[in-house]
């Protein structure tokens, strides 16, 4: 206690001189917990958008060499999935889309997304019904000029009224609202609510060609996406002779794990780099400690003339240390919270706060660079001999 009450009253007498000490410890820890915390908004964020896209999702690609021996690879994959994988698949569709112009009465929109979807179309991209019907297997068999529109949409070009039955313009060509899906993406221009989807049997009149190239089946869940993928390539490649076309599968999922693990890497470089300012604050604790040594030379030597043993001595000095580190790092600690909290809201709309292990990992650091750096200073007046140290000025 003795040794406390001496290190807090050192600290009192030179707060300027202390508040320097502890600032590479500050910024060492803030570093770390604001990295760390916006890392993980990052990934939430990330996340989130996947999981709006639609998570579990295999893309297929088709490229033809000859047109005109190019086979129905859509009706195709649609029986196959729904008799031999029916058990893991839960829904294919093409994934084609382009934007047009979306026109009731007088209310247009210039440039929304025409999805031309199948019946599981909503299934595949995490679209959920809110009111009339979904696109089915008889609008595309019949090439109904029907549509579902996304809710900004059908918020932009209703308002409140109801329009389910009404007609639309796409692309000045006439569709019947048949049904409307709730929103999935903040229900603004240019998100995934600016859509509508029709059949994709008017392929033809909307697009202007005869043959899909790209698909989307939707797996159950992560578990079954190789094994989804394996049967798919031996479909494909008994659908699609290598002579007319080729055919490309991609993990829907790679790309968020991807994203996730370029974060990661990130995250570690830059607690790397928040790793050597705590270091830097280390080496400030070990200058100020050599300098209070000095300064406290014939404090020394009398405590050991009078008979204080070399351990007290190191004590009460490292005490010091741990103490400066420490108060540097609660500072940095309120600090991180705080950015954490504004970055999190200012960046991605989140109220981030630093993980509880995370951060009594770091203060415990600060704490332990605190101690190690003062070691040297504390061995250092431990070995001051007293008749040179009551010499001293």
């Amino acid at each position: 206690m003795n040794a406390l009450g001496m290190a807090l009253e050192s600290i009192r007498e030179k707060k300027g001189r202390s508040f320097l000490t502890m600032l590479g410890i500050i910024i060492g820890v803030t570093a770390v917990l604001v990295l760390v915390a916006l890392v993980s908004g990052y990934n939430a964020d990330i996340t989130a958008y996947y999981e709006k896209l639609g998570v579990n999702k295999v893309n297929v690609t088709v490229t033809w060499y000859d047109t005109s021996r190019s086979v129905d690879v859509m009706s195709a994959l649609y029986d196959y999935c729904d008799e031999e994988l029916s058990d893991m698949v839960e829904g294919v569709s093409p994934d084609v889309s382009t934007s047009l112009p979306m026109k009731y009465r007088t209310t247009t929109l210039d440039s929304s997304t025409v999805y031309l979807g199948s019946d599981e179309y909503a299934a595949c991209n995490n679209y959920t019904l809110e009111s009339g019907r979904d696109i089915n297997t008889f609008d595309i068999e019949q090439r109904n000029r029907v549509c579902a529109l996304g809710s900004y949409v059908a918020d932009s070009l209703f308002q409140y009224a109801d329009p389910i039955g009404e007609t639309v313009y796409l692309g000045g060509e006439p569709f019947t609202v048949v049904g409307t899906y709730y929103q999935k993406d903040g229900g603004t221009e240019g998100s995934m609510d600016d859509m509508a989807v029709i059949p994709y049997s008017l392929d033809r009149a909307i697009l202007q060609t005869d043959y899909l190239t790209a698909f989307t089946v939707k797996v159950d869940k992560s578990d079954n996406m190789e094994a989804v993928m394996a049967d798919l390539e031996v479909f494909l490649a008994d659908t699609i002779s290598s002579t007319v076309g080729e055919y490309e599968l991609e993990n829907g999922n790679a790309a968020m794990t991807e994203s996730t693990e370029e974060m990661t890497s990130m995250s570690v470089v830059l607690g790397g780099i928040a790793g050597i300012a705590l270091l830097v604050g280390g080496i400030g604790i070990m200058n100020i400690m050599l300098v209070t040594v000095t300064e406290r030379t014939r404090e020394i030597g009398i405590k050991k003339s009078i008979g204080a043993p070399r351990g007290e001595i190191i004590g009460q000095f490292l005490v010091e240390a741990a103490i400066l580190s420490g108060m540097g790092g609660v500072i940095g600690i309120l600090l991180g919270y705080g950015l954490s909290l504004i970055l999190g809201k200012a960046m991605y709309d989140l109220i981030l706060f630093p993980d509880s292990l995370v951060t009594a990992g770091a203060f415990g650091f600060s704490v332990i660079i605190g101690i190690v750096f003062g070691i040297y200073p504390a061995v250092k007046a431990s070995n001051l001999q007293p008749v040179d140290a009551l010499r001293a000025d």
